[in-house]
């Protein structure tokens, strides 16, 4: 997650057999990852400190999938009995060392109440993706202060500035260097969306501060956090969480498809056997239309970070909160082809699509589940558009990073980008190499480009 199927030194894989997956939030794809074990692949294959920070990682991405706000963690259970031995070594009176006039024992109870308060309110999805600066200091401070130990750029997961990895989308992959073009041209890559309306709710349900914070409060603080993305079409971690972002950001770019095979969540249930599976590609060419890595891919993969509702999600939606969802994430009904009615409510008026929408989805491609087959069914070469793909993220990131960018904003006293460029979002460390068993790629960093890349002897 991303990489299903991937490469290694121990295990060589054919270009045109490994499998990538670019991971839309609040689309059921947390379980693939499970299903291809990947955490346990990128814990093996790191040394002893990043291997406990990314296990943590993954631990800590598990536990946010149950609740919001969670409770009963490791982390607190080891605070409940740092907090008990603290009030026993005071209460006892044992002498014990004193730090800025306080003994060890009340520091180690505050250190236990602090850490209790940061994983259990701070460190949450509501809160950092949802408050601007808790969201921003999250990003600079996985990256810097902890020393980018919870990356997994080789697989494409955990998190780093960029925000998390296996949220990435497919422009972003490209841009920053963690997927190059011929790899994008050569393998397999899928993508999971659902429909527009259930996903808002699942988003909801992830995100909101709790119980007593309904649906239409909720979406009209989405509308607002959303504003750099509608108003100025920013898609970077910095202004726009990967939660915020259409379905269509992760699969396309400038109209054009960029991930290989794009599935609907709501055809997934025809690939729950290896026998149904044989069934459903007779008599349902959305299945049939797969490759067969990514059918493969699909069978019986579990759906394991599912919450449990007393409530149908059909049944939230009112008719203010079916328009602002509407308004969102209008291109997905059409680049996905789903309708903008509820069928489960009739007493709902489908939303109507602006002028200004309508020319809008002129441009974009109507998904498919194998963008990259002729018309003969043989794979054709998509090397260019995903060339210049990367050019055009990474001018943008140049651009971003150049003196005269932050002259401009000096000058125009733009608080959100000097905050970035001080906070070292902006900058570039020098070179980053990344290692492949048939090439060695550099990505000078100092301004966001290609350098080179020889073959190996």
């Amino acid at each position: 997650m991303p990489w299903l199927i991937k490469s290694t030194p121990e295990a060589p894989v054919p270009l045109a057999e490994r499998l990538f997956f670019v991971h839309v939030p609040r689309c059921g794809g947390t379980s693939l990852m499970q299903h291809f074990s990947v955490p346990q692949k990128v814990v093996d294959a790191r040394g002893p400190i990043k291997a406990a920070a990314m296990k943590y990682f993954f631990m800590r991405y598990k536990t946010l999938e149950s609740a919001n706000f969670p409770i009963k963690t490791r982390e607190n259970g080891a605070c409940a009995v740092l907090l008990v031995a603290s009030a026993a070594l005071y209460y006892m009176e044992v002498e014990l060392p004193t730090l800025f006039g306080a003994s060890l024992a009340l520091w180690i109870g505050a250190i236990a109440i602090f850490v209790s308060l940061f994983t259990t309110i701070v460190c949450t999805a509501p809160v950092i993706g949802r408050i601007t600066p808790v969201h921003r200091w999250y990003l600079w401070f996985v990256h810097y202060p902890l020393f980018r130990l919870c990356e997994a750029v080789d697989w494409c997961t955990g998190t780093n500035k960029t925000g998390y990895i296996m949220h990435l989308t497919a422009p972003k992959l490209l841009g920053y260097g963690y997927v190059k073009p011929e790899e994008m041209d050569g393998m397999c890559s899928l993508a999971i969306v659902r429909n527009p309306y259930s996903r808002m709710v699942s988003i909801y349900g992830y995100n909101r501060f709790g119980a007593g914070e309904s649906f239409p409060a909720f979406l009209r603080r989405w509308r607002k956090l959303m504003t750099p993305y509608i108003e100025r079409g920013e898609k970077e971690e910095w202004y726009t969480p990967c939660h915020l972002l259409p379905m269509f950001e992760y699969t396309h770019h400038d109209g054009k498809q960029l991930v290989q095979s794009v599935v609907k969540q709501e055809e997934l249930k025809l690939l729950k056997t290896r026998e149904g599976a044989k069934e459903a590609v007779k008599l349902d060419n959305t299945v049939s239309d797969l490759p067969d890595l990514v059918r493969d891919a699909l069978l019986g993969m579990p759906h394991t970070n599912s919450r449990k509702t007393s409530a149908k999600w059909y049944d939230l939606y009112d008719q203010e909160t079916m328009n602002l969802t509407y308004e969102m994430y209008a291109r997905d009904f059409d680049v996905f082809g789903y309708s903008t009615a509820i069928e489960q409510r009739p007493d709902l008026v489908p939303p109507k699509k602006s002028r200004r929408s309508l020319l809008g989805d002129m441009k974009y491609d109507r998904f498919s589940r194998n963008s990259l087959a002729g018309p003969d069914g043989l794979r054709i070469s998509q090397a260019n558009l995903f060339g210049s793909v990367t050019n055009s993220v990474r001018t943008d990131m140049r651009r971003r990073c150049s003196a005269t960018a932050l002259k401009s904003s000096l000058i125009e006293l733009d608080k959100d980008e000097i905050l970035a460029k001080v906070a070292g979002v902006r900058h570039f460390s020098t070179v980053r190499e990344t290692f492949h068993e048939d090439s060695m790629d550099v990505f000078d960093e100092s301004n966001g480009a290609g350098v080179g890349s020889k073959k190996d002897d």
